[in-house]
Order: structure tokens, then sequence, then C-alpha cells
């Protein structure tokens, strides 16, 4: 087998994983009818300030209107509060509820987890060079 086919089986091992601890952690808060796309857009919302629709949908490099349906659900649902800006009253910021952070703070969890237990296995010299390796194969 071939590196390349090796990174992608190993990829995709963690990347299921993941979605696995998210998942089994909203179970856990007793949010089941979030979905992980849902999930992602909370955590998005968590971490940034004077959120619209229309920056929101930048950063996840989707449409406005897809963006705006998953928004209204969230609503719908208590995760998430839209509120009129007070420069622009055409505009909406958008916000967590208590229940919103709950669940974003889950999902970090979550991931921290994770990660702290592929850490174990690892030398601090180890965790090193991954973290340079990495970063390097992203740029």
């Amino acid at each position: 087998m071939d590196h390349k086919q090796r990174i992608m089986e190993i990829f995709e091992i963690v990347s299921r994983a993941l979605v696995n601890a998210k998942m089994q952690k909203l179970r856990k808060i007793g949010a089941r009818e979030i979905n992980l796309t849902q999930f992602q857009y909370i955590n998005a919302i968590n971490h940034a300030e004077d959120l619209t629709p229309t920056s929101l949908a930048k950063t996840l490099k989707l449409s406005k209107p897809a963006v705006t349906g998953i928004l209204n659900k969230l609503v719908e649902q208590g995760y998430v509060t839209k509120s009129q800006s007070q420069s622009d009253r055409r505009v909406y910021n958008i916000h967590l509820t208590k229940a919103g952070k709950q669940v974003a703070d889950a999902y970090e969890e979550a991931c921290r987890e994770y990660i702290d237990g592929m850490a174990q296995a690892l030398t601090a010299s180890e965790l090193d060079q991954l973290v340079i390796l990495m970063e390097k194969a992203l740029h």
C-alpha cells in the first residue's frame, strides 16, 4: 500500500471516530435532535463575534439560503437566537442560547477528549513532530 492511500485511510478513521465522539456527547447531554451539520453550525457560531447569517454563510462557505434554513431550525429548537442589529435594522446578529452553548462545549470536549486519547500513545517528541508535519501538509 502506498503512503497516500494509507494517509487517506487514517484520515477516514480519525474522521469517523471524531464524528462518533461528537454524537455520543450530544446524546449524553440530551441533545438527540441535533445532527452533525447543526453541531458544526453551533460550533462556528460559538467561535465568532457579531455574527450575521451572511457572515456565517461566508465562514462555512455555503449559500445564505442554505444557512438560513438551518439557522431557523436551530432557533426553533432553542439553540440559537437572532437579534436585530443596533447599527443596521436590516441585519440580524446570531447568538447561542444557554442550551446552544452547552452543545458547543460538548463539541469541543468531544474533540479534546479524542485528541487527548491519541496523544497518550505518543511521546512529547512525537507530538511535536506530528504537529510540524500536519502544519507543513496544510500549507
